[in-house]
C-alpha cells in the first residue's frame, strides 16, 4: 500500500486555521514554489506549498492542461533544436553559429532533481542553450492559452508571468548563469484535447529572453519562510480561497485508522 502524506498530520487547528505536522518527510523548494511562498502566484498559496514541502498534499490531480504541456515540452524542444542558430540568433544576438540545446537528465535519472548540491532548493529544468560547446542560458518551456497576458504592449509577448521568472532564475541561479530563454507555444483552446497535434511554428511560438532575477534577497527570504513553518513542523494561516480549501479538504478527508 502506498504511504499517504497525510499520517504525518498531527492536527488541524480551526481556531489557528493551521495545519500542524511531523517534519520526517521534507522535500525541497523548488523553482515553482518560490512565487507561492511569496504570495505571488495566481494558481497556489503560502498554506497550500506548505502543506506540499511538508509531503501532506501531493499536488493538484494531472488535468488536461498540465497533459498538454508536459506532452508539448518535448515538441517544442524539439522545434527550438532542429534550427537552433537561425531561432536563437536574433533574440540572443549570436554571431558563433555554435549554438544547441542540452537535453535535460530524465526526471527518473536524476531522484527528480537537477540540483543535487544544493541542501534547500532543487527542482528540474527544461534545458540549456550551449553556445562554443558550453552552457550559456537556461531553457524554460511553457505552454500558455492566455496570450493576452504575454503582451508587453509594444507588440510582442514578453511580459512573464512573475512566478514563472522566479522559478527560471532559481534555476539560473543554481546553474551559475545569468540569462533565460523562455521558449513560449500558445495553444487555442481545442489543442489541449489533442495536444500530440499540435505543431509549433512562428505564429503561435515565441522566444523571450531575459536576464535573471536577483535571487539573493528572494531564496533568504524563503529560507527564513521555510525554518519559520516547515522547519517547526506547521503551515501559514489558511485562507477562503478556493485554491486552499481544495487543499484542506482533501487532507480533512484522512481517516486515520485506529
Amino acid at each position: 500500500m502506498a504511504y499517504d502524506g497525510r499520517m504525518g498530520i498531527e492536527s488541524i487547528s480551526d481556531e489557528e486555521r493551521t495545519v500542524y505536522f511531523d517534519t520526517y518527510r521534507l522535500k525541497k523548494i523548488t523553482g515553482t514554489r518560490i512565487g507561492p511562498i511569496l504570495d505571488e502566484s495566481d494558481f497556489s498559496s503560502p498554506f497550500k506549498v506548505a502543506c506540499e514541502l511538508a509531503g501532506l498534499y501531493p499536488g493538484d490531480k494531472p488535468n488536461k492542461y498540465i497533459e498538454a504541456g508536459n506532452i508539448v515540452e518535448p515538441i517544442l524542444r524539439n522545434y527550438l533544436s532542429s534550427d537552433a542558430y537561425s531561432l536563437l540568433r536574433e533574440p540572443l544576438n549570436l554571431s558563433d553559429p555554435d549554438v544547441s540545446v542540452e537535453e535535460p537528465v530524465p526526471m527518473e535519472q536524476c531522484g527528480y532533481d537537477h540540483f543535487h548540491n544544493s541542501r534547500l532548493f532543487g527542482g528540474l529544468v527544461d534545458g540549456y542553450i550551449k553556445i562554443g560547446g558550453r552552457r550559456d542560458t537556461i531553457l524554460e518551456i511553457k505552454t500558455s492559452a492566455a496570450k493576452e497576458k504575454w503582451e508587453d504592449g509594444n507588440g510582442g509577448y514578453s511580459n512573464v508571468p512573475a512566478s514563472y521568472m522566479y522559478q527560471a532564475s532559481l534555476y539560473a541561479e543554481l546553474s551559475n548563469l545569468d540569462r533565460i530563454v523562455f521558449l513560449v507555444g500558445f495553444l487555442e483552446e481545442s489543442d489541449y484535447d489533442r495536444p500530440k497535434q499540435w505543431v509549433p511554428s512562428s505564429e503561435n511560438t515565441h522566444i523571450v529572453v531575459k536576464k535573471k532575477l536577483d535571487m539573493v534577497p528572494v531564496m533568504e527570504k524563503c529560507e527564513s519562510w521555510y525554518n519559520e513553518y516547515i522547519k517547526n513542523g506547521y503551515t501559514p494561516e489558511w485562507t477562503d480561497s478556493e485554491c486552499d480549501q481544495e487543499v484542506l479538504k482533501y487532507l480533512r478527508s484522512y481517516k486515520r485508522r485506529k
